[in-house]
């Protein structure tokens, strides 16, 4: 019996076309995902932005929460599988196949904790909740954190030796007045502006804001290696590109849920720029993808560990994002006790569930 150590490495690489290359139905392809994308990520935001569109809240809430599992569906099922697959192939160094196959994995490990320093750095600056969400309002009348920031309780003076004690007090509680003076004064020159007919927390807003964009990033990364595959691809081309265009509306509704969830100001383009960069990687991908689609290999040694790269780093992102800042954030934060019953909440993982399977449906397929 051979040793596998011994077996003479396979060299990288696909070999010989398998059939004709259709220009015209690929291209075809590139603007069907174009449409699918841009309808995907569009619909929610236009339903927010645009009177007539206006769809019901409860619609809305369906979307957003099955965008939920969507998004962890993608990065545990397509993006974490793919990145071990592509550099675990036998034909690649011995590095990664022997010396260190785990390395996916480091790089994974590796995106996840950047995402959460770059969380830690902006909850320096915007505090660790967020009083009500993004709007800046208590969801109740009269609601209480369990915390005040403000009150400071005075204790009775004992004239009994304790003069130092007493003095020290009156000058703690000046400090904390005169601080609390100061981020009044500060708070009051932050500009402000109303959404939905509440004033929004500008600094609330700021970590909404990157959190969505850090979200963004980590789809659009692997978006350009999907659009390439299609482009690519012969054998079975019908069948990817059908599982894509799935893949990409239901990835655009759990993205596009969570930019309309966030309040810009009126008129801001920012949503709809995230929206456009959504809907473009993708065909972005398939562009290069035709026009180097007589030299680029995807089973070489570069496609390879480019894909694997990209996939692992994406999935980190990916898996943190929407482990932590979705799906904790939704159902484990001491907000969500106050925005949703048990019921709404049992409902919300329900579709949160159906997400998860229809997007592992697709990674059958795509």
């Amino acid at each position: 019996m051979s040793d596998p150590m011994t077996m003479e490495k396979p060299a990288c690489g696909s070999g010989k076309q398998v059939g004709e290359y259709d220009v015209g139905i690929h291209t075809l392809g590139l603007f069907l995902v174009l449409l699918f994308s841009i309808f995907g990520a569009g619909f929610p935001v236009a339903s927010k932005k645009i009177t007539w569109l206006r769809v019901p809240p409860k619609i809305f809430f369906a979307c957003k929460h099955f965008g939920t599992g969507v998004l962890i569906a993608t990065a545990f099922v397509h993006l974490l599988p793919t990145a071990w697959l592509s550099l675990s192939n036998p034909c690649l160094p011995d590095f990664l196949i022997v010396d260190y196959p785990p390395l996916p994995g480091v790089i994974m490990m590796v995106s996840l904790f950047s995402l959460f320093v770059v969380e830690m750095w902006m909850n320096s600056k915007t505090g660790g909740h967020s009083h009500g969400g993004a709007l800046g309002f208590e969801p109740e009348e009269g609601h209480a954190h369990g915390h005040d920031h403000t009150t400071v309780t005075s204790r009775p003076q004992h004239s009994s030796g304790h003069d130092s004690a007493s003095s020290d007090e009156i000058h703690q509680k000046e400090e904390l007045q005169s601080a609390g003076d100061k981020n009044q004064a500060a708070v009051s020159t932050v500009e402000t502006w109303e959404y939905e007919g509440q004033m929004v927390d500008p600094l609330v807003y700021k970590k909404m804001n990157m959190n969505i964009t850090l979200l963004e990033g980590g789809i659009l990364f692997h978006s350009v290696f999907v659009g390439i595959t299609v482009s690519i691809t012969i054998e079975g081309y019908v069948v990817l590109l059908i599982a894509i265009l799935f893949h990409q509306v239901f990835e655009g509704l759990g993205l596009g849920s969570r930019i309309a969830a966030v309040p810009y100001k009126q008129g801001s383009l920012r949503p709809w720029l995230l929206v456009v960069a959504f809907g473009t990687t993708a065909p972005i991908g398939q562009a290069i993808g035709l026009a180097v689609r007589n030299s680029y290999d995807p089973n070489s040694a570069f496609g390879l560990i480019i894909v694997g790269i990209f996939n692992a780093i994406s999935s980190g992102l990916l898996i943190y994002a929407a482990l932590v800042d979705l799906l904790a954030e939704d159902f484990l934060s001491e907000e969500s006790k106050h925005l949703m019953n048990s019921k709404q909440k049992k409902q919300a993982f329900c579709w949160v569930i159906l997400g998860a399977i229809g997007m592992s449906i697709i990674g059958a397929f795509a």
